[in-house]
């Protein structure tokens, strides 16, 4: 396949849905498999006893298979001379994608197809819930105007939920990046009006605080881009000083660390050092490890501290992010990286966090995360190469 492979499949993921109405959501469904799997051909039929065609894309193909097959509600394959077909059997009709010269990818597109057959599933019973839904307030509409405002609400409701079912991990990774910046802001306009109240308002410290809470408006507008493009191939290297954006992720949460009582430095054993690279995902990630690390005091220790350096040599540049928080117990440090483990599930700790900086500065910024404790603390390393290579897309 020429595209990346995680690209596909959140794509495929995001395309599943999207809609409430059975034929709108098929469509959009098979435009981004026929598009991202480089099918000729793709086709939905709404029975799976004969040909009844309701949508197609592409070269006309007539697929010949045994019908019986599609009882046994399994994705399946076959070839037919030099066309590779894949049939994917659903609650209502099937889908069909036809590949031509595929032999070397359809085992991979196969499973790619099979994978989110459930969830195709579970969007068709939403859409048909969804036009049950409709039926009955029309009914109701006719009866009584307060039930049928009622139901309306409750149908809102249901699609609002149906659609995180489908999208829960893309809200969820929002949501982690979203929860430190308001956090932040309360706090700020918390002790705005606790100044105000006590007849204490400066307005220098009050334009600090403004400013303060200008900057976290903006980091949570360029999470939501961030995370629109976050699989994207439209994503834009650019070029800055690597010492700025440490700097700027340290001021977004310095107010926060001032609050916890712990010392945040910062030593920059490379200046002027410039990059050309994803300048907001490196930003994103180095927020989330130093927020993590803040996360990871318990109140008795003393003198707390966190030292984020940087130094490079020919080829890389490396940022340290050390802390004195005891470190990571060795049963959960070869797991911090996975997907959906956290250690802070009392705090809503979504495990999303330092999966994303690794996807971000492994795949995303062609470099290297890593983590050890050292000095009664854990110490991650962010390893970036010097000299950007041309990204796979």
């Amino acid at each position: 396949m020429h595209s990346n492979l995680r690209d596909i499949e959140f794509e495929c993921l995001n395309s599943i849905g999207n809609s409430f109405e059975l034929e709108s959501m098929i469509s959009e469904i098979m435009i981004t498999y026929y598009r991202q799997t480089k099918a000729i051909y793709a086709c939905y039929c709404t029975n799976q006893e004969s040909d009844n065609v309701l949508i197609n894309i592409g070269e006309v193909y007539k697929a010949d298979f045994d019908r019986t097959k599609l009882k046994e509600k399994k994705c399946f394959s076959y070839k037919d001379n030099q066309y590779g077909v894949v049939i994917l059997p659903l609650k209502i009709g099937y889908l069909t994608f036809v590949y031509k010269d595929k032999e070397s990818d359809m085992e991979y597109l196969l499973s790619l197809i099979s994978k989110f057959q459930q969830k195709i599933n579970f969007a068709i019973s939403a859409c048909i819930g969804v036009e049950q839904l409709e039926n009955f307030n029309k009914e109701l509409e006719i009866k009584v105007e307060e039930s049928v405002k009622k139901i309306s609400e409750h149908e809102k409701l249901l699609l609002v939920r149906s659609k995180n079912v489908v999208m829960g991990e893309m809200i969820e990774m929002i949501a982690h990046q979203w929860r430190q910046p308001v956090t932040t802001i309360g706090m700020i306009s918390n002790n705005v009006i606790l100044n105000m109240l006590l007849d204490e308002l400066d307005t220098e410290i009050l334009k600090e605080d403004l400013e303060g809470i200008n900057k976290q408006v903006k980091y949570l507008s360029d999470t939501i881009d961030d995370f629109r493009n976050f699989f994207k191939e439209s994503k834009k290297e650019e070029e800055f000083i690597l010492s700025d954006v440490i700097e700027n992720s340290i001021s977004i949460l310095e107010k926060q660390f001032s609050k916890a009582q712990i010392d945040l430095t910062f030593e920059d054993n490379s200046p002027n050092t410039t990059l050309n690279t994803f300048k907001s995902e490196l930003i994103q990630a180095l927020i989330n490890i130093i927020s993590n690390a803040k996360e990871a005091f318990s109140p008795d220790v003393q003198n707390k501290h966190l030292k984020v350096a940087c130094h490079k040599d020919e080829e890389n540049v490396y940022i340290t992010i050390a802390d004195n928080a005891g470190g990571i117990k060795s049963d959960v440090i070869e797991k911090i990286f996975d997907p959906y483990f956290s250690t802070k599930k009392q705090k809503n700790g979504t495990g999303l966090g330092l999966y994303v900086c690794k996807i971000i500065i492994c795949e995303h910024l062609k470099g290297d995360l890593s983590v050890e404790n050292i000095d009664n603390g854990a110490t991650f390393k962010i390893t970036l190469p010097l000299k950007s290579e041309p990204i796979d897309k």
